[in-house]
């Protein structure tokens, strides 16, 4: 199997074959031995060649991903929203914020980095060469979500609704709300399901300006009335992080560009 990078020996050739051929994305230090001969005595230096010629990527000790010959040229061939499940098997996660923002259309900034949001683990993390931000937050945020299939296996992301709110809660106001507003004027979601999720959603502040954005794009007071309550006698609040200045919004409570 000659290419452009490397000259393979024959027991890496075949090993390299089988992997393709079984589309192996994701192999442990034990799992190779299936792929070699029988009481091979040079498995440590054959993987740590293989190492070297970028056909075989160290994910975590004894765990590697499998870069086939045609994707040599990247070393990209497992989808990186998959790897947080084999470093930490045991948290709960789901992709979100920025990711989701993108995959949902709210923005048409590309992050580079992975955003994992999750309930046990607050770090950066390179995993291979993909670029990876743990966020930890409370076990009331982890909501909203659905599992979708891919080419590599199964993940958890946040639906459209969820990201929605998640999308208000982290962008500036006016963008997320002249974002929001024509979704939801387009009725291009479900406004039922995004009032329920912006009804449990922890932070009073977020609740109020997606009422704000629900008054803005005609929803009738009918259907917000149940978020209405959850917000109603509650301190005034800012619209915007670095000032309180602007008209007020009795209704909602919110300080800012928001009548």
């Amino acid at each position: 199997m000659p290419n452009k990078f490397y000259n393979f020996n024959p027991n890496e050739t075949k090993f390299i074959s089988w992997l393709t051929y079984d589309k192996v994305k994701i192999i442990s230090y034990r799992e190779i031995d299936k792929y070699l001969p029988k009481r091979y005595k040079y498995k440590n230096r054959f993987i740590s060649n293989l190492i070297k010629k970028k056909v075989l990527i160290p994910i975590k000790k004894e765990i590697y991903m499998f870069v086939p010959i045609e994707a040599l040229s990247t070393g990209i061939i497992v989808n990186p929203y998959l790897l947080p499940k084999i470093y930490y098997p045991e948290i709960k996660y789901y992709i979100g914020y920025f990711n989701m923002f993108n995959h949902y259309g709210l923005t048409e900034q590309i992050p580079q980095i992975t955003y994992v949001v999750n309930t046990s683990v607050s770090a950066k993390k390179n995993i291979s060469k993909f670029q990876f931000q743990f966020i930890k937050t409370k076990k009331e945020y982890m909501y909203g979500l659905e599992e979708i299939n891919t080419s590599d296996g199964k993940v958890m992301i946040s639906d459209k609704e969820r990201t929605m709110i998640d999308f208000i809660d982290k962008w500036n106001f006016k963008e997320a709300k002249n974002t929001i507003c024509e979704i939801l004027t387009n009725k291009q979601c479900d406004i039922k399901k995004f009032i329920k999720y912006a009804i449990l959603f922890p932070k009073l502040k977020t609740r109020k300006i997606t009422g704000v954005i629900l008054d803005y794009s005609g929803v009738s007071d009918r259907l917000s009335k149940p978020l209405y309550e959850s917000v109603k006698n509650t301190a005034l609040i800012s619209a915007s992080k670095f000032s309180r200045k602007g008209s007020i919004n009795t209704k909602w409570g919110v300080i800012g560009d928001v009548t």
